[in-house]
């Protein structure tokens, strides 16, 4: 994963769009993002609680306040969307 680091120094990176989220996903789960619909289970698609992880640890790297938790309760791009903004 590869957040956006634009900004002032110590201001969190813009939120991911949705496109960037089915994106990383993607990436990590090896399928193409137009395959994920913004309301699909992504750990239905393949998604890995290692990967929430990771997601998680480089969105927070990133300046977002997000939790493990938050993911895996509803992981779903539409509800990622909403916790990252």
């Amino acid at each position: 994963m590869n957040p956006s680091t634009t900004g002032t120094v110590g201001a969190p990176a813009a939120a991911p769009t949705p496109q960037q989220i089915k994106d990383t996903v993607a990436q990590l789960i090896g399928i193409d993002a137009d395959a994920i619909a913004d309301d699909v289970n992504l750990i239905a698609l393949g998604l890995k609680s290692m990967h929430i992880m990771q997601l998680v640890n480089g969105w927070r790297r990133a300046g977002r306040r997000v939790s493990f938790k938050d993911l895996a309760a509803d992981p779903t791009v539409a509800n990622w969307s909403r916790r990252l903004a």
